[in-house]
């Protein structure tokens, strides 16, 4: 394209010398103005294709220096030449310019020939859009476009004294600070540094956090405090971030102060006190963000939104292998990267624990965005561990329902791909709505199921491979619903778990089985052991022992009648007390089933660490068992240790012949399935009993 015809625009307040401008210009075709950042930057998204901008640095409403930061964010305009129009050579601005992407410099009074001749340089240098220089400023400053709104302050360091000044700041920091636009652009002109609004009592505090994100060079999330011209105070939320300048070598911090999360402090009282951050991160805790959802929810009634959460998998073994103080760096680093994906379109918090929360509008949710900064985040921590970061997205559709059920809502969704390594987010929907519901309805019965006797004991034969007879038999529960027919364990056992409801539930069954122990012994009917399932939730209790001895005593049973089925998983979730756990029902007399073995990660710590009776086998485990799979070495193996340990073995989830003869060729002692026998009510247990096949 000749020159002649690419579009030129002139930026500037001043109506004289723009006029100057275009008449040096006249042979152009194409030329273009406007009045102020506002306008240009309307009219350069609508005419892409600009080949080159003058650009004055004080003007209303937009500056030069933030017109030229968005335009150098878009890698439209990132290579644009831009010349910058500047009242004096030795104007500090003019260094600033310079470092947020300016191309060259045009300066008052104007001498419209070394105009020209810079324009025509220019406008014959190739249009392309490359990436921004790795290590500058431009760069650092482009990868937190999304803040941009929002405002940025960058800070110095002096080499000498170590005082801070600012580098740089948005007029949006400005105006927070109740200046007007001309009053921004005479303090840019005189070089005005914007920290003397931070009052005295305060400067202490942000001083020292500045220093933080200095030294540790790892982002911060932290509230400052501002004093406006007017005498009111904000509270401002910012994330601040360390960056090194290639050429000059020194340090800047950038803060990014998020103004949605305004709030003003009247009569000395803070409507955001510090009692109301998380601790640790400096983020919102649970009730602020509680609190700020709603109220961004309450103000923007016809935008939708989207509330997500997410957690580190197995987040505990971080702090055990690598201490607390590594688990909280990662916890203040992750907290850090969230708020600099929500700042300026939302909200975040940490709701306790490795487990995080954020909110923003459904237009601004980059997805792909939040799983980059995790997993970049995993592979610069500098550990042999990576982190899995599991996330669950509820988009909100029911605005009037509490912020703590929505978050149950994606809590859900996360839980549906908890411990998949290979999937990282999921999304509620419909069918899991339909599964709360379900679920809603089983929670508002229970109580009433166990008053009324609607839980009902069912047995399970176990068979001995050595006797070729029943041995003894497991103790499982099923929900007799006057409505719904009998309801599996599946459904419910989970859902009292994490409601405590277990343990009522264990202690019902408890009792149930040593009742109809002692009304066997009763009539006289041969005794046989029965293994009831002991929650992980009453296996910590203190009083487990004493509760347990108290209800044989009243049934007058032994402890070897009544066998305790613990899981694999207890272990899983603490060790240390498990074993001490384990320990104090052995010395009672209590006889120790581990139930699904194979089935968790921690299977021979468990078998080094915990004194076991029984060791249970989950057949669903191994798969499908062919004679020279690994599957069937593993299982040898299995069976070998546990009989060198002097423990008693039972195959769980039997139903084939094939698996049977295996078993009984592995010199496995006992099974339990459908093959032989299907968990049944007391009746039918005793016929059975009575009446039983031999394999």
């Amino acid at each position: 394209m000749d020159n002649k015809e690419k579009k030129i625009l002139i930026v500037d307040d001043d109506d004289t010398s723009r006029s100057l401008i275009r008449q040096t210009l006249n042979d152009y075709n194409h030329v273009y103005e406007a009045a102020d950042g506002v306008e240009a930057l309307a009219f350069l998204q609508r005419n892409p294709d600009t080949s080159l901008v003058f650009m004055d640095i004080l003007m209303p409403r937009m500056d030069g220096l933030e017109l030229l930061v968005r335009l150098r964010l878009s890698p439209k305009f990132r290579e644009l030449p831009i010349i910058m129009l500047s009242a004096s050579p030795e104007d500090d601005v003019n260094l600033k310019a310079t470092r947020l992407g300016a191309t060259r410099f045009a300066y008052k009074p104007y001498r419209m020939a070394l105009l020209l001749q810079m324009a025509e340089d220019l406008l014959n240098l190739p249009r392309k859009e490359t990436d921004i220089v790795p290590g500058s400023l431009e760069s650092f400053i482009f990868s937190r476009s999304q803040a941009i709104d929002s405002g940025i302050i960058v800070l110095e360091e002096s080499a000498e004294d170590g005082t801070l000044s600012t580098l740089y700041f948005t007029p949006t920091y400005a105006m927070l600070c109740g200046y007007t636009a001309r009053e921004y652009n005479a303090l840019v002109s005189a070089g005005s540094d914007l920290l003397t609004t931070i009052p005295n009592d305060n400067f202490d505090s942000f001083r020292m956090s500045v220093g933080m994100i200095a030294e540790e060079k790892m982002p911060m999330a932290f509230y400052m405090h501002v004093q406006r011209q007017d005498r009111q105070t904000l509270t401002l939320s910012c994330l601040g971030e360390y960056y090194m300048e290639k050429d000059s070598g020194h340090p800047l911090v950038c803060l990014i102060v998020d103004t949605q999360e305004l709030e003003t402090e009247r009569g000395g009282e803070s409507e955001l006190s510090h009692e109301r951050l998380d601790r640790l991160t400096g983020i919102s805790n649970r009730d602020t963000f509680f609190h700020s959802v709603r109220r961004i929810l309450d103000e923007h009634p016809d935008e939708k939104y989207v509330l997500g959460t997410f957690d580190i998998d197995r987040f505990k073994i971080i702090n055990d292998v690598y201490g607390t103080q590594v688990g909280d760096s990662i916890l203040v680093q992750l907290a850090a990267s969230t708020a600099r994906e929500v700042l300026g379109k939302g909200a975040c918090g940490r709701l306790g624990g490795d487990v995080f929360a954020f909110c923003m509008r459904e237009e601004d949710f980059d997805l792909e965005g939040l799983l980059q900064s995790q997993r970049f985040l995993s592979d610069n921590l500098g550990l042999a561990y990576n982190l899995v970061i599991h996330t669950g997205i509820y988009p909100i559709v029911d605005r009037e329902a509490d912020i703590s059920a929505m978050c149950d809502r994606a809590n859900l969704a996360r839980s549906t791909i908890k411990g998949n390594f290979n999937k990282r987010y999921a999304y509620y929907d419909e069918p899991m709505r339909e599964a709360i519901l379900a679920e809603q309805e089983i929670l508002n019965d229970m109580q009433k199921a166990l008053e009324t006797g609607a839980f009902v004991l069912y047995l399970q034969p176990i068979y001995s491979l050595n006797f070729e007879k029943p041995v003894s038999a497991e103790a499982l529960v099923r929900w007799k619903h006057p409505e719904k027919g009998i309801i599996e364990p599946g459904r419910f056992i989970s859902l009292f778990e994490h409601n405590r409801f277990i343990t009522n539930l264990d202690h019902y069954m408890w009792e149930l089985t040593c009742r109809y122990l002692a009304d066997r012994r009763e009539r006289d009917l041969a005794p046989i052991p029965i293994s009831v399932n002991v929650s992980r939730v009453n296996l910590f209790q203190p009083d487990l022992v004493s509760d347990l001895l108290s209800l044989l005593q009243k049934y007058d049973l032994t402890p070897s009648m009544l066998r305790l089925e613990i899981t694999e998983t207890a272990y899983m979730d603490d060790p240390e007390q498990l074993i001490t756990a384990s320990e104090k029902l052995r010395k009672a007399g209590f006889k120790l089933h581990v139930d699904d073995f194979g089935s968790g990660y921690s299977s021979l710590h468990m078998l080094k660490d915990i004194p076991l009776d029984v060791l249970k086998l989950d057949m669903r485990f191994l798969g499908d068992l062919e004679p020279s799979s690994s599957a069937a070495t593993v299982l040898l193996g299995v069976i070998r240790i546990a009989q060198n340990l002097g423990m008693v073995t039972v195959a769980e989830g039997v139903e084939t012949r094939f698996q049977l003869e295996f078993l009984r060729s592995a010199g496995c002692d006992n099974i339990q399935g459908f093959l032989f026998a299907k968990p049944m009510p007391i009746d039918e247990f005793e016929f059975f009993l009575d009446s039983c096949p031999i394999l």
